[in-house]
């Protein structure tokens, strides 16, 4: 009667490892759950979390982006054992397309048997061609929240949160942000006072301050553009600190202000205003965080006749103030 008593405190985390993970996506997790069992207060097991290496290949051996290799206990044709939560640690993007149908299909059967699926990373990815996440509010590293969301329209992408849940699926961030959702899991298991001590032991906030979109750019990097939309940005990045109307955009391209508007939209994910508006953010961050120029000189530089716009922009898309966000990136006042 012991031993089965015993066994029902154990929660069986699968970690799924795909070829060129990331280290942190997998290392992050694995020490929130591991050290939530040095918490215990069953001083007979101390033991609250199993935590898996689930190889989404048919290989236990998997190679991280770094090179180092991770034994997995189990492959997704092997696992048996119930499942608990299950995570999907990002990858890189390129590795998605050799991903072989068969962990869809795993996913597919076992959603309902599974008290909690999530992800890590661009891992929201696999969740997405699963259809796992269809209508639901999801995150993802902010480089990549963009191209979630076109390949996926039926998403709705949220680049700011360090992690969502919706409906019992949990989705996270860039990287690190594994840590912020293993740490929330473990808080909706064991309560806030182990989760404070894990997140203590392990040097960390339990709930970290700010948004996930303060680390990145507001609108994605260069390569990740349509030819269209590089070529509105390259025609906007030195006119920022003057009046920029749709109709000049559209004029550039010898195109009508409907016709461009719905391009554009169809082309970036976004209505030209806010694309410009993203750019705006983006070289008010860069001149916050490599400049000593001023506040309100930035505000000028980046099109905003007083320094309320600006506050209004950074409170909008990170939650801080431009002064917070310099002290954040530099530590000057």
């Amino acid at each position: 009667m012991e031993n089965a008593a015993q066994q029902t405190e154990i929660k069986n985390i699968a970690l799924l490892v795909l070829p060129q993970v990331q280290l942190l996506d997998v290392a992050g997790p694995c020490d929130v759950f591991t050290a939530a069992n040095l918490f215990s207060p069953d001083d007979k097991t101390g033991l609250k979390y199993q935590v898996h290496l689930i190889s989404g290949t048919s290989d236990k051996i998997i190679y991280s982006s770094s090179g180092i290799p991770l034994p997995c206990t189990h492959t997704i044709y092997d696992i048996d054992f119930p499942v608990d939560t299950f995570l999907v640690a990002g990858t890189d993007l390129r590795t998605l397309d050799n991903i072989n149908p068969d962990l869809y299909a795993y996913l597919q059967n076992v959603i309902g048997r599974i008290r909690r699926i999530g992800s890590v990373c661009v891992g929201a990815f696999v969740l997405a061609k699963a259809g796992l996440l269809k209508g639901k509010q999801v995150t993802t590293h902010w480089k990549y929240a963009d191209m979630l969301q076109r390949m996926y329209p039926d998403l709705e992408v949220n680049v700011n949160p360090f992690f969502i849940q919706d409906q019992g699926i949990y989705t996270s961030g860039g990287v690190s942000s594994g840590i912020d959702l293993a740490l929330a899991l473990l808080e909706e298991d064991f309560g806030k006072p182990i989760a404070s001590e894990v997140a203590k032991h392990l040097v960390l906030h339990l709930k970290r301050p700010g948004v996930q979109s303060q680390f990145g750019n507001a609108v994605s990097d260069y390569e990740m553009l349509s030819s269209f939309t590089k070529e509105i940005r390259d025609l906007l990045k030195d006119k920022l600190s003057q009046a920029i109307s749709i109709e000049f955009m559209a004029e550039s391209v010898h195109m009508s202000v409907r016709n461009f508007s719905r391009v554009f939209l169809k082309e970036s994910g976004m209505t030209p205003g806010k694309f410009l508006e993203k750019m705006r953010l983006d070289q008010a961050k860069n001149m916050l965080e490599y400049t000593d120029m001023s506040i309100d000189m930035i505000a000028e530089k980046c099109g905003f006749s007083t320094v309320v716009s600006l506050r209004r922009l950074f409170l909008k898309y990170l939650s801080i103030s431009p002064a917070q966000y310099r002290k954040t990136c530099n530590g000057t006042k």
